[in-house]
C-alpha cells in the first residue's frame, strides 16, 4: 500500500499540480457562467428594474464565490508543491474581523420585515403599498445606512419591496427616486406620528453639519453591544408570532460565537 502511495507521489510534478488546480478553477468559472445564464433567463419575465437588480446582486454573489475559491485553490496548490518539495504545509488564518455595525444592520433589517408582516408573512411595501410576501420584501432605509447617527433608528428602516428599494439607489432616475421617497415620508407620518419624516430629515442633515457633535460614531462603539442583545431578543419574540418558515440565521448562536472570539483575542 505504501509502495503505491510512493509511486503516485513520484509521478507528481510542480507543473501537474498547478495544472490540476487550474482545471478545478476553470470548472468553477464554467459553473458560475452557467448559473448566471440560467438566472438571466429566469428574470427575463420580471419587470426591468427588478430583473436588473436581481442580476447585479447575483453577479456580485458569484464574484465573491469565485474569488473565494480562487484564493482557496491557490493556497492548496502552493501547499501541495511545498509537500512535494519536502517542506511543511503552511497554515492560513482568516484575518477578517467581525463588524458589529454590519451585524446590527442586518439584524435590524430582518426585524423590520418581521415587524411589518402578518402571521403568514405578508406585508405592505412602505413606498408603493403593494401587498407581497416576506421573501420579496427588504429592510429599506429612508436615509442611507452609512449615516452613523440614524442608520439604526427603527423608524428609518421599514419593509420595502425590491423595486422601490432599487429605485432609491443614487444612480437611479432622480424623478422616480423623489416620488418613491415622498411616498415613504407619507408612510412614516401615517405609521408613527405626524412629523416623523421631518424629524428624521433634521437628524440626517445634522450629521453632515455636525450640529451638537452628531458627526461621530461614539453611540455605535459604546452602545452597540446592548443594541444587538436587545435586537436578538426582539427577533426571537417576532419569530414566535409567525407561522411561516424559520430563518436560516440563528442570531443568538452567531452572537455568542462572536463574543467568544472577542474574549479569545
Amino acid at each position: 500500500m505504501f509502495l503505491y502511495a510512493e509511486i503516485f507521489l513520484m509521478k507528481k510534478t510542480k507543473g501537474s499540480i498547478e495544472e490540476k488546480w487550474k482545471k478545478k478553477l476553470k470548472d468553477i468559472e464554467y459553473t458560475c457562467q452557467r448559473k448566471l445564464k440560467r438566472k438571466i433567463e429566469d428574470t427575463e419575465a420580471k419587470k426591468k428594474a427588478e430583473g436588473e437588480y436581481e442580476i447585479e446582486k447575483f453577479k456580485r454573489k458569484l464574484s465573491i464565490y469565485y474569488n473565494k475559491k480562487k484564493l482557496e485553490y491557490d493556497r492548496k496548490c502552493k501547499n501541495e508543491i511545498r509537500v512535494l518539495e519536502g517542506k511543511e504545509k503552511r497554515e492560513y488564518k482568516s484575518r477578517k474581523k467581525f463588524n458589529k455595525l454590519e451585524f446590527a444592520l442586518a439584524l435590524l433589517q430582518e426585524n423590520s420585515k418581521l415587524r411589518d408582516t402578518n402571521r403568514d408573512g405578508f406585508g405592505y411595501c412602505c413606498s408603493c403599498g403593494k401587498w407581497i410576501d416576506w421573501s420579496h420584501l427588504q429592510g429599506g432605509h429612508r436615509y442611507s445606512r452609512w449615516v452613523k447617527n440614524i442608520c439604526l433608528d427603527y423608524r428609518n428602516v421599514n419593509a420595502q419591496c425590491r423595486t422601490c428599494n432599487f429605485t432609491t439607489w443614487p444612480r437611479w432616475d432622480v424623478k422616480a427616486k423623489e416620488a418613491t421617497n415622498m411616498q415613504y415620508d407619507a408612510y412614516l407620518n401615517h405609521k408613527y406620528w405626524a412629523g416623523t419624516a421631518e424629524a428624521l430629515s433634521e437628524k440626517y442633515l445634522a450629521y453632515f453639519k455636525n450640529v451638537g457633535g452628531t458627526n461621530w460614531d461614539y453611540w455605535q462603539i459604546i452602545s452597540l453591544d446592548k443594541f444587538i442583545t436587545q435586537e436578538v431578543e426582539y427577533n426571537e419574540e417576532l419569530w414566535a408570532t409567525k407561522s411561516f418558515y424559520k430563518p436560516w440565521k440563528r442570531w443568538r448562536e452567531l452572537r455568542e460565537k462572536q463574543l467568544a472570539e472577542e474574549k479569545s483575542e
